[in-house]
């Protein structure tokens, strides 16, 4: 008779067993790299871009807008700080047309750099009640 062995024994274990490889213990570094990458948020008036930068001092982060590609970089060339989790990054989007470049800001407090960009009108969401006759 032959017997057919299962290598998981439900999804918890499959999950489980999977992340949890040599390859996740050698590698511990793999979360921290999509931190780094920003996360877009499409909100109803504007776009916000966060990113997860502990260490870093704001005035160490640049932030352009050059021909409607808005760029951030950091680059840690000093050794000085042993305590920047983050050693470099540099990210670009391309900006919508009509976004207004003078309206966007930036905010960074307690490791967390915020990026706002407001929409133009013509892509701002347009919420209304339409009353049946």
């Amino acid at each position: 008779m032959t017997t057919m062995t299962r290598k998981n024994n439900n999804l918890i274990d499959y999950m489980f067993n999977d992340f949890f490889t040599d390859e996740f213990l050698t590698k511990p570094y793999m979360f921290s790299e999509a931190k780094r990458n920003g996360q877009v948020l499409n909100r109803d008036e504007d776009w916000q871009i966060v990113f997860a930068i502990p260490g870093v001092k704001k005035d160490e982060v640049k932030i352009k807008v050059d021909d409607r590609i808005l760029s951030v970089t950091y680059d840690n060339n000093s050794k000085n700080n042993p305590f920047s989790f983050v050693s470099s990054f540099s990210r670009s989007w391309n900006l919508e047309t009509g976004v207004d470049v003078n309206k966007i800001v930036a905010k960074h407090e307690d490791g967390i750099l915020t990026i706002t960009i407001p929409k133009p009108e013509a892509q701002k969401r347009v919420v209304r009640t339409i009353e049946v006759d």
